[in-house]
């Protein structure tokens, strides 16, 4: 039976329709995918099933009822709930009273902890979560807090379940633990609406997937239909074939990024542990390992953002003492693995974003002011070669989706033709069509001389761009292999077993 049905949804800003006479229907007890380059309309449907945006056409309905659904409270009484990309919790409470905020429990005129408390311990072993109560949210990793946010659904007994990207700042092992979840809900009865940009993602979790392109609906099959090339050419109307690196290295004489003993102290073990590297010029060199095996310290300590024990050289000058503005001044290029939190000023202009950590450059200056007309020219530029896709340059960079916001750092980098960049996790949450964009972006820039250190938690991303892949393991780099040497078995062997291979000279 369809639990959820739409028909004739449209939506428009202004002259831009987002959403264009869309009609679906979802059945109950199923995981149901929506998938769609950025900017397709996928999560513009969503938020008027949640009652965020107001329709201006159609009509959605529940078990064969129409819903009124003018704000997300409607759409919570009607059992509607959503877990947002980004997170809506307050850090400095516990688990407990981010999951009854606004619907607390009572006890004569006062809140009633205990009841709480006893309610949402019994979702959290009902579900299976892994997850206290009483932790202060702030404490936690990025997967249990959306746990918090998946208990504020059920504590509000939602039915239908709508997660908007919710991959996209997990990491693989976080994924899984968010899939087990899910088949949960599904076999409680309970219905799942499953944005995502990963297609094999989508594929193992999908019992129906439909795909959207700029506002409309393309088609809904089930997912046994199709597998990754199908689906990515349904999403872009082309077939998609990403790069990968097929010809040797032209590397350059002198390394172009040199690290030496790089130590960071940890509680209980050292974060980094004598890690040293050498990448020339002309070469991209991966760094695989699961998640939490010192790849975000290392990047932090390159970009100038951690102290450490050792030493950086860039282009042969020693900035081991030297701040992040200097070394992007010595020609480093940073893309960071929080693109939200560490690349953007997300209360900023998509223009004052553009420029951030350039706009002293002489050429975005007019004696002491800003070269106004130069610095839109150069924004304008950006946004037209990396798609990035917003109404108007000064739009807030935090309004922007995840794709774009990655689009947007990944331009102002490369736009200065660095001769290192460190870029983490570049397409995690961005659609296949942006995902091949940005590969050849990073290819591009290797034709050109420049070093690359590429860290990414997709192994097929590591082993398709990489000349030679660095295995991490609890925070030392334990193999280096050239890419003949890395086939996936072997590394993913190394990533959990740790094992020391390879010639790290």
């Amino acid at each position: 039976m369809d639990r959820l049905s739409i028909k004739g949804l449209t939506k428009t800003f202004g002259p831009f329709v987002a959403v264009d006479d869309i009609s679906v229907d979802i059945k109950g007890g199923t995981i149901h995918a929506v998938v769609g380059e950025n900017g397709a309309g996928k999560s513009t449907i969503m938020k008027c099933i949640y009652g965020i945006h107001h329709p201006d056409r159609g009509e959605i309905s529940m078990d064969g009822k129409p819903l009124y659904i003018r704000s997300p409270r409607d759409a919570m009484a009607s059992g509607i709930g959503m877990v947002h990309q980004h997170f809506m919790l307050v850090p400095s409470m516990s688990v407990c009273r981010n999951v009854v905020l606004g619907d607390e429990p009572v006890k004569g005129l006062a809140f009633d902890l205990n009841r709480a408390r006893s309610e949402v311990f019994r979702l959290i072993e009902l579900y299976g979560l892994d997850i206290s109560p009483d932790v202060p949210v702030g404490t936690l990793p990025v997967g249990l807090q959306q746990q918090v946010e998946i208990l504020k659904l059920l504590y509000r007994q939602a039915e239908v379940l709508i997660f908007d990207e919710p991959t996209a700042v997990l990491s693989p092992k976080e994924v899984g633990r968010l899939f087990e979840t899910l088949r949960g809900f599904k076999d409680a009865g309970k219905t799942v609406i499953f944005i995502a940009h990963n297609l094999g993602e989508v594929l193992d979790i999908s019992d129906n997937i439909s795909v959207m392109r700029k506002g409309s609906l393309i088609d809904t099959r089930p997912a046994s239909e199709l597998d990754k090339s199908s689906l990515a050419e349904l999403m872009v109307g082309r077939a998609i074939n990403l790069p990968s690196v097929t010809d040797g290295p032209v590397l350059s004489k002198t390394p172009l990024l040199e690290l030496s003993g790089i130590s960071v102290a940890g509680d209980s073990r050292p974060l980094l542990d004598d890690v040293s590297l050498k990448i020339h010029g002309g070469e991209v060199l991966g760094v695989a390992g699961i998640t939490g095996n010192g790849q975000s310290e290392l990047e932090e300590v390159i970009s100038g953002l951690r102290e450490s024990d050792g030493t950086v050289v860039i282009d042969g000058v020693d900035l081991t003492s030297s701040d992040s503005h200097r070394r992007r001044e010595s020609g480093l290029a940073y893309i960071p693995e929080d693109r939200l939190k560490t690349g953007l000023a997300p209360l900023a202009s998509l223009a004052d974003n553009g420029l951030m950590g350039y706009q002293y450059q002489d050429r975005f200056r007019n004696g002491p002011f800003q070269n106004r007309a130069e610095s839109l020219s150069h924004i304008d530029g950006i946004m037209d070669k990396y798609g990035v896709a917003a109404a108007h340059r000064a739009v807030q960079s935090g309004t922007l989706s995840g794709g774009n916001m990655q689009r947007l750092v990944m331009g102002r980098e490369l736009e200065h033709d660095p001769k290192v960049l460190v870029v983490s996790q570049p397409t995690r949450g961005v659609d296949i069509g942006g995902a091949e964009e940005i590969h050849r972006h990073i290819l591009d820039l290797r034709s050109r001389g420049s070093a690359v250190l590429l860290i990414s938690s997709d192994l097929e991303e590591v082993l398709s761009l990489s000349d030679r892949v660095a295995v991490m393991f609890r925070g030392k780099i334990v193999a280096l292999l050239s890419s003949k040497e890395a086939t996936r078995d072997r590394v993913g062997r190394i990533m959990l077993e740790g094992e020391e291979g390879g010639d790290l000279e």
